[in-house]
């Protein structure tokens, strides 16, 4: 059970991981109280003791009130576009800005005694000098052009800064693998529902996959024990890229790298395609592997699916 007596605001809520964070810390303690907020409305879970309310509010918008308001001490903040972006102004303004500025908020709300934030294993990059899995203190080094990650460590960074200047806060950071289950919507599933998929000639990277479930249990774990620090999360084990293309039940094509890179880019700036820049293909050519140790040893967390078994329910839901 976590812990009781808790306030928990719960930003992009109506997301994929945002509807499971609810679900799993609602249905654990009905004495726990969570915000939801999102640009959309959300739906939460059923039942008579689950304790929320969603409260529709873009993130760049101030949310000083609502901190206040709901005396709200514990952050889990996942609002951050997804997507690779057209706009990069936008996205700055929504994955970092708007973190900036919801830290802000809480230093001046006073009663934050716990923030948790949804990074990515993305941060550390794909490069062909990878040796081992990462651990969490490997410097971050993300594929130059690729948004989302370069995105994730300006706003670790300002997660350190808060934690440095408020040790009274415990500040949790949580690099996941893809994130994966019923529903899922990622680059990595835009990429498996195409019958034909170009791949960079030999390559055939190791992947891991986080079922959902897991996910939720990692943040809730986070939760109960008051963590703080930075922890790689991912589903045990590993599965080839290739071998995920042939489980989809679609042929995978193999191009020379320089040829595809061109290739993408073009697509990508033209709008023939909307899956990715160029830069993502590294995560498909190079393996970028995490270490869970720390974590399971800290904390007690364990995954409860295999990344094999992850990538086969979600096909299996996705047919």
């Amino acid at each position: 059970m976590v812990d009781t007596s808790r306030n928990v605001l719960i930003t992009g809520s109506a997301g994929f991981l945002g509807e499971a964070t609810l679900d799993c810390l609602t249905e654990r303690d009905d004495n726990l109280f969570a915000v939801a907020l999102d640009a959309r409305r959300t739906q939460g879970p059923a039942g008579e003791t689950r304790r929320f309310v969603s409260v529709v509010r873009d993130i760049r918008e101030p949310l000083d009130d609502v901190l206040v308001d709901y005396e709200i001490d514990t952050v889990i903040h996942l609002a951050f576009m997804l997507r690779p972006p057209r706009d990069v102004d936008e996205a700055h303004e929504v994955n970092v800005t708007a973190t900036k500025h919801l830290l802000e908020a809480c230093d001046r709300a006073g009663t934050v005694r716990q923030v948790i934030y949804l990074s990515s294993a993305t941060v550390y990059g794909a490069h062909p000098t990878y040796i081992r899995p990462y651990v969490e203190t490997d410097a971050p080094n993300p594929v130059p052009g690729f948004t989302y990650s370069e995105h994730k460590v300006e706003a670790e960074a300002l997660l350190t800064e808060y934690a440095d200047k408020h040790p009274e806060c415990a500040v949790a950071i949580l690099r996941g693998c893809v994130v994966t289950g019923p529903g899922a919507d990622n680059f990595i599933t835009d990429s498996l529902s195409m019958r034909f998929l170009p791949v960079p000639a030999g390559a055939n990277p190791e992947m891991q996959f986080l079922h959902i479930d897991d996910y939720a249990s990692a943040v809730e774990s986070v939760v109960k024990q008051n963590a703080a620090g930075v922890f790689n999360i991912a589903g045990s084990g590993t599965v080839k890229w290739r071998e995920m293309i042939s489980m989809a039940g679609n042929t995978a094509i193999p191009a020379p790298a320089p040829v595809l890179k061109a290739l993408t880019g073009i697509s990508w700036k033209t709008g023939l395609q909307q899956r990715s820049p160029a830069s993502g293909l590294a995560f498909i050519q190079y393996p970028w592997l995490v270490s869970t140790e720390k974590i399971e040893s800290e904390l007690g967390w364990h995954p409860k699916h295999s990344s094999r078994a992850t990538v086969g329910q979600w096909l299996g839901s996705s047919r």
